[in-house]
Order: C-alpha cells, then sequence, then structure tokens
C-alpha cells in the first residue's frame, strides 16, 4: 500500500474541516411539496392533451420549417 503524502493528509483534512455541517432544522423539501409539484405537472399535461394546443404547435413547427426549407431551396443549397 502507498503512503500518504503529507500534503495530501493536509488537504484532505482541512476540506473535510470546511465542509458545512447540516443544521438540524435543515430537513429539506416534505413529501406535501413533492407531490404538488406532481399534481401541478398532472393538470398541466391533461390541459395541454384536451386542447388543441398540439396540433396548434405542430403546425406552427411544421409551417416554419416549410419555410426554412423552401428558403434553403431557392438559394441553390
Amino acid at each position: 500500500m502507498k503512503p500518504i503524502s503529507t500534503s495530501t493528509a493536509w488537504l484532505s483534512a482541512r476540506m473535510v474541516t470546511m465542509m458545512p455541517t447540516k443544521d438540524r432544522d435543515d430537513r429539506g423539501e416534505g413529501p406535501v411539496s413533492y407531490i404538488a409539484v406532481v399534481l401541478l405537472i398532472a393538470v398541466i399535461a391533461l390541459a395541454l392533451a384536451t386542447s388543441d394546443v398540439g396540433t396548434t404547435i405542430k403546425n406552427y413547427i411544421s409551417s416554419a420549417v416549410k419555410q426554412v426549407w423552401d428558403n434553403g431551396t431557392k438559394s441553390g443549397g
């Protein structure tokens, strides 16, 4: 096994002491927050699925691609 050099040991010890300790009051997000986000995404997905926004977006993108394609073929490219 290779011995650890003094500088590596010092650097490792220094990095460990510089790490912040976790506060007991800081526990992160609770399950209610995650459920709220999932429900919000589900409602948005349902609204988009039941409307014709998807068709409008598809038609807009198709039109833009057609314009780019037509301009490219006119310039001889």
